[in-house]
């Protein structure tokens, strides 16, 4: 046990537990229509998470059995199994037509890993220092907001406070809700205008960093931006254009940071045929260099109208890299403000949407209503041998040019018990690419296990 929990948290902890006991879940991804005479004014809810995570040959800041990163130095062990917790509680509330708040509070932790809270630390030792952990959040404010619905038109609304902004397939606008602690909160104004199913939503505000004993709220935030999504569709037709501008707050030892974006998503997932593809292009300034980078996804693939939901995609994934450090040119495709974690990007989460190259096939089906299978295979390559792999900063040692991460095999059940309860298991394996083996960063493959509850709890009446 790596921790030793002060009694003040011990009393903190249980105070949030017995009041989050208390209640049970509706869904955060909808929000009530409050021109409409709800049955309930006030509702508590919430969840709690827990997962065992097992790791061999990797961890989450280094590859291989030494767990040597980077820099050159070891860093927590590459055989770690430890205990994750996340609980999330607070109420919704409508006082009158049209108006309501939310307000949320959430509590990340872990037991037995070898990883401490500051080895995630970004800008470790500069001036431009900030939190950045992925599995302690402590007594953390989640989505808290107040929101006016048909604020001056109808169908306008106006949401101010702490916002939980998702979009799409979360990989240009999310939180990232797979890591313990979650990642982008947006404390920011927010207007959404919906006519039917199509939507355009724009905002203004700044993200916040994640230090597990800080609050983040009267803290410096990560950056500042805004950002525009929007969703038209007709029939089986889905378009969303999207556009982002981001300003990075610490750049005393940082290159100044000012990105901006636009692209699109189009996507059908009906029935027989299905696609789904995405451009992006990243224009701005970075210190001295302009950026000029660009991601891309695009899947095919057939939905069966059988009894299993059967569905298999193949697709290709892509973003850009650095082909010359030494110009005056970012090419390193970022995210804006994307989830980096879960399903996109592999299970074994050792990839983000930077310098990178993904082949994957999927295959998923549910053999009951309440239970699904999902298989997936992904062949990883960096984009251009002269970046760095993005999710541990390694690089080909000089006069190598090797590109091949490896293939990653992944499997995925699911089971909804009950309601309120259920879980998910997920096996995961990387065939090491001639990249790690060669560039003797590690000779050995690595494999994640992955065991997780979710039980909900609400206080709305059936």
């Amino acid at each position: 046990m790596r921790k030793t929990i002060e009694t003040k948290s011990i009393v903190n902890y249980s105070k949030l537990l017995l009041l989050t006991l208390a209640f049970t879940q509706t869904s955060y991804a909808q929000t009530p229509d409050s021109t409409i005479e709800a049955k309930e004014k006030l509702v508590f809810d919430g969840y709690y998470r827990g997962r065992i995570d097992s790791y061999n040959g990797v961890n989450k800041l280094s590859y291989g059995d030494a767990a040597i990163d980077s820099k050159g130095n070891e860093i927590g062990l590459s055989n770690d199994t430890f205990y994750l917790h996340q609980i999330l509680a607070g109420f919704t509330y409508l006082p009158a037509m049209n108006w309501e708040i939310k307000a949320y509070m959430y509590d990340s932790r872990s037991w037995g890993s070898s990883l401490e809270p500051d080895d995630f630390l970004a800008n470790k030792g500069t001036a431009d220092e900030y939190g950045a952990s992925y599995y302690d959040d402590h007594h953390e404010l989640h989505e808290t907001y107040i929101r006016k619905y048909n604020f001056l038109t109808q169908g306008l609304a106006l949401s101010l406070g702490r916002l939980n902004l998702e979009y799409g397939d979360r990989r240009i606008f999310a939180p990232g809700a797979w890591g313990n602690t979650i990642g982008f909160f947006w404390d920011a104004a927010h207007l959404s205008y919906h006519v039917d199913k199509n939507f355009i939503d724009v905002w203004y505000g700044q993200t916040r960093t994640i230090a597990p004993d800080d609050f983040s709220i009267v803290e410096k935030h990560a950056y500042q931006g805004a950002g525009l999504y929007s969703h038209y569709e007709k029939d089986s037709f889905k378009i969303e254009p999207f556009a982002a501008w981001r300003n990075g707050l610490f750049h005393e030892i940082k290159p100044y940071e000012k990105a901006y974006y636009a692209g699109a998503r189009t996507y059908d997932e009906s029935l027989g045929f299905i696609y789904d593809a995405t451009y992006v292009k990243a224009t701005g300034s970075y210190g001295e260099k302009d950026i000029d980078s660009y991601g891309y996804v695009a899947k095919v693939g057939y939905f069966f109208d059988d009894a299993y939901k059967t569905h298999f995609t193949l697709g290709t994934l892509y973003a850009s890299g650095d082909t010359n450090p030494s110009d005056n040119k970012k090419g390193t495709f970022e995210t804006p403000f994307g989830s980096k974690t879960g399903p996109n990007y592999g299970r074994m989460d050792i990839m983000i949407w930077s310098n990178m190259r993904d082949y994957q096939a999927m295959y998923w089906m549910n053999p009951t209503k309440d239970f699904s299978i999902k298989a997936a295979f992904h062949n990883f390559s960096l984009a251009e041998p002269t970046d760095h792999w993005y999710t541990f900063g390694y690089k080909n040692n000089p006069g190598n040019s090797y590109t091949e991460i490896g293939n990653e095999y992944d499997l995925t059940l699911k089971y909804q018990a009950t309601k309120s309860l259920n879980f998910t298991v997920i096996g995961t394996y990387l065939d090491a690419g001639d990249f790690i083996t060669k560039n003797n960063i590690a000779q050995n493959d690595a494999t994640k296990l992955f065991f997780q509850f979710v039980y909900k709890f609400s206080s709305k009446s059936e």
